[in-house]
């Protein structure tokens, strides 16, 4: 500045990353405990065989804080609040289960398997949390020094799971396959439904033990051929708190505070609704499929169907506001998921002059289907969502949410049909135009406006929406299905190609079908904030020298201004409520792991007593092949501000391992 005070811009509370990497420290410390113990007792030799197997786990974490003081550019004074924070957390689980096995054979051909076990899994975990404020010296970083107790809690939490199975298998002479299987469980995170039953049955028929397999010629070639049934249910509550039949009780408000509202005492309230009722989860699964070899299996093929059908689907219902609660967790309505999935392995070298080569791929496809919700008296039960207008039909329409025929994960947007080149692209294409999410005006209706207070012209460098109902008018109507936040096809492939001591692994894993909103590139061009770094995209933006683009015009707080890329002016992004513009296809292919190994000669190993070494090189998550231009390509199923939304988050990191492996 003039008066020689620098000239600090946006962000100084920000500082220098280099200048706070010695005023802030935090250490972190974790010490893992793992004990297995177990006996086989054969009560009857190769018959009935008695196995207990007792595990237990035990983990303490430390964490611990401190802040020194230190000094912002445009602070008078250097802060001294001196922070300091310890945090203990200790976990504990143990899980103990027994099992009886019979095994005998009858008449020569009937073989019988059954077993019969039971299971006890326990698990808990205490957490002690402290933070003090004001210590005199830098030198002091205990919680201690601290004239100002922030905060100090401590809470336990935990579940229990007792099981009871039993399995029977059974096959006639290897040719014909029966399997009978069924689980008892009960969970602590039930209450008045905490006991489950989850049987299942399955069946197969090894053709090639058939006689009239044996004299055709098919055998020559086929050397394996099994078609498979199988029906099961199988029992989740993954989507279930601790505690959530049982009711909690909250001392901080939404903003994290403690609530001293009562004459300066803590005061305690409840925070959660208790549902009593919660059932297991369950989900029924029909399968068919059919393993087949060629070539002494040196080609195989493994094919499946499924059509799964998962009811009582744990759920958080929204509440109305004057309930006094967000939500509530209830078993809700019922989702069928199919399709197919294949496997495939290849050996293609078997020691060919020292040379081996082993292939294999796997696919999986999946679609879902809402088959069931409460019935409220909405068409088709409807949940949530909102209307578009869908120009295949002529009509308005349900979209998003949930509703009974639909499928979830479905992604609308708002269509950028182009960006407005000059003032005849304007009038030709939005003269008459009222622009409702952005209180926008083409050149007539602005012209015809009398009162423009807080409105604003549509203007070259701004997004041409596409009008879909041709109404003259852009509003939530006029949003269209721009994907789907999850893959419709899986799969990865594998190779491994050996030359005498050495080898070589690759296994690649890709994803298709699955849609993103590049919500970095859209907040850096929008400029949300303000003040932040702006991506090189913005060289891209509408100018009057760079007129064909699909970038608008570059403003200052875009959700505050003409909306040409967010719709909304949200602080959570709504991944329903953006432009078409900047919804990518999150297709990839990626590199999980390649590993070259040396196994090193006998005749070195057996000089120092070992049984096997071999040294080997590792890299993990190496590269995507992707047209997705963002950070990460992976599906966006679970993030911290939704759904489908790609807001900067951490790529998976690049890894690369040298290692030596010992036998002795």
């Amino acid at each position: 500045m003039e008066d020689g005070s620098p000239a600090s811009g946006f962000g100084t509370g920000d500082g220098n990353p280099l200048y706070y990497k010695d005023k802030l420290t935090n250490t972190n410390g974790t010490r893992r405990s793992t004990y297995n113990i177990g006996f086989d007792l054969e009560i009857i030799p190769k018959k009935l065989i008695l196995k207990e197997n007792s595990a237990l786990y035990h983990v303490d974490d430390q964490t611990d804080k401190f802040e020194k003081s230190y000094q912002q550019q445009n602070a008078t004074s250097p802060n001294l609040t001196r922070k300091a924070e310890a945090k203990y957390i200790k976990q504990n689980q143990q899980q103990h289960s027994v099992t009886l096995t019979y095994t005998d054979t009858f008449k020569e051909k009937h073989n019988l398997e059954a077993m019969l076990g039971g299971e006890y899994f326990n698990w808990h975990q205490y957490t002690l949390n402290a933070r003090t404020e004001n210590s005199p010296s830098d030198d002091i970083p205990t919680l201690n020094a601290g004239s100002n107790r922030t905060y100090t809690y401590s809470y336990k939490e935990g579940y229990r799971i007792l099981s009871g199975f039993a399995r029977v298998n059974y096959n006639y002479n290897y040719k014909y396959l029966l399997s009978v299987v069924a689980r008892y469980d009960g969970i602590s995170k039930l209450s008045d439904n905490r006991w489950g039953f989850f049987p299942g049955i399955s069946a197969g028929w090894n053709i090639m033990e058939e006689e009239f397999f044996k004299e055709s010629k098919l055998v020559d070639v086929i050397s394996n051929l099994k078609p498979r049934i199988s029906y099961g249910v199988n029992g989740n509550v993954n989507g279930l708190g601790y505690y959530d039949v049982y009711g909690s009780y909250g001392q901080k408000d939404a903003n994290g505070s403690i609530i001293t509202n009562y004459d300066g005492s803590v005061g305690f309230y409840n925070d959660k609704l208790v549902n009593g009722g919660l059932r297991w989860e369950q989900s029924k699964s029909f399968e068919v499929g059919l393993d087949i070899g060629f070539f002494n299996n040196r080609l195989s093929f493994i094919l499946d169907y499924y059509n799964r059908t998962t009811s009582d689907l744990l759920t958080d219902l929204d509440l109305p506001n004057y309930t006094g609660f967000n939500s509530i967790k209830t078993n809700l309505g019922t989702l069928r998921n199919q399709g197919f999935e294949m496997e495939v392995k290849a050996n293609i070298l078997n020691n060919v002059n020292g040379f081996s080569w082993d292939v294999s791929a796997n696919l999986s496809t999946v679609a879902n289907k809402i088959v069931k919700l409460p019935a409220n008296g909405n068409e088709n039960n409807r949940q949530g969502g909102y209307q578009v207008y869908d120009p295949q039909k002529g009509e308005v329409v349900w979209v998003g949410g949930k509703q009974e025929g639909g499928k979830l994960g479905d992604l609308f947007a708002f269509k950028q049909d182009h960006i407005f080149k000059d003032w005849d692209d304007v009038k030709a294409n939005a003269n008459n135009r009222y622009d409702a999410i952005g209180e926008l005006y083409g050149p007539a209706a602005w012209e015809a406006l009398k009162d423009k207070a807080g409105k604003q012209p549509i203007e070259p460098g701004d997004v041409c929406w596409a009008d879909l109902n041709n109404d003259g008018v852009i509003n939530n109507l006029d949003r269209v299905k721009v994907g789907n936040l999850f893959p419709t096809v899986t799969g990865g492939f594998s190779t491994t190609l050996g030359y005498k001591d050495f080898s070589l692994y690759a296994r690649f894993d890709y994803a298709l079908g699955h849609t993103l909103y590049n919500d970095l590139a859209a907040r850096s061009l929008g400029q949300y904030q303000g003040s932040f770094n702006i991506i090189d995209m913005v060289k891209d933006s509408w100018s009057e020298t760079n007129q064909d683009t699909d970038i608008p015009k570059f403003y200052y707080a875009d959700q505050l201004s003409k909306k040409n890329i967010t719709r909304s002016n949200n602080g959570l992004t709504a991944v329903d409520n953006n432009s078409s513009r900047f919804y990518e296809k999150g297709d990839y292919l990626a590199l999980r792991e390649i590993t070259l190994t040396w196994n090193l000669p006998k005749k070195w190993i057996n000089k120092a007593l070992m049984s096997n070494a071999s040294v080997y090189v590792t890299g993990q998550n190496l590269f995507y092949i992707t047209g997705y231009t963002g950070v990460s390509p992976e599906p966006a199923v679970d993030t911290t501000y939704g759904q489908g939304l790609d807001n900067g988050r951490y790529p998976t990191p690049k890894t690369v391992l040298l290692g030596l492996s010992v036998t002795f």
